[in-house]
């Protein structure tokens, strides 16, 4: 059952959303993953919990998340109980993340993430950036199977 939650109390509840403790989880030095210094922590949760917005304001759409983007996807979900509750607050329901798979089309994250950063920057009046030095690759940050 989905309770129907507006984009203003979803924005609203984002905007006090307290991420400390996915911050020092990603800044810890027992993080298996290469470590965040606390400033790219920060912008790294601003970058998430835009993401969430945008993808409670276009449910229907194939949104894709840079990589930093769904690092912090998968710190969150691994948070089961914060994870569902902040789901139900936000979009009334539990969502689901599905990676993308190896035998998946490329050219459909291409315009996946194509579509995220021209609504991105519509929305939030910035470019979505990639913190990618964290990521010794060439992808620009963007999740590929």
């Amino acid at each position: 059952m989905k309770a129907e939650i507006s984009i203003d109390k979803a924005r609203e509840y984002l905007s006090q959303l307290d991420f400390t403790y996915l911050i020092e989880t990603v800044c810890s030095s027992h993080y298996p993953l290469p470590r965040w210094t606390e400033d790219e922590a920060r912008i790294g949760c601003e970058l998430y919990k835009n993401f969430l917005l945008l993808i409670k304001m276009h449910p229907d759409l194939y949104l894709v998340p840079t990589r930093d983007i769904d690092e912090w996807w998968h710190a969150h979900i691994l948070y089961t109980q914060r994870y569902t509750n902040d789901c139900m607050k936000i979009y009334g329901h539990y969502l689901h993340h599905e990676p993308a798979s190896p035998t998946e089309d490329t050219g459909k994250l291409i315009e996946g993430f194509a579509k995220t950063k021209e609504l991105y920057l519509a929305l939030f009046n910035q470019p979505l950036v990639t913190l990618s030095p964290r990521y010794n690759d060439d992808s620009n940050g963007v999740v590929t199977p």
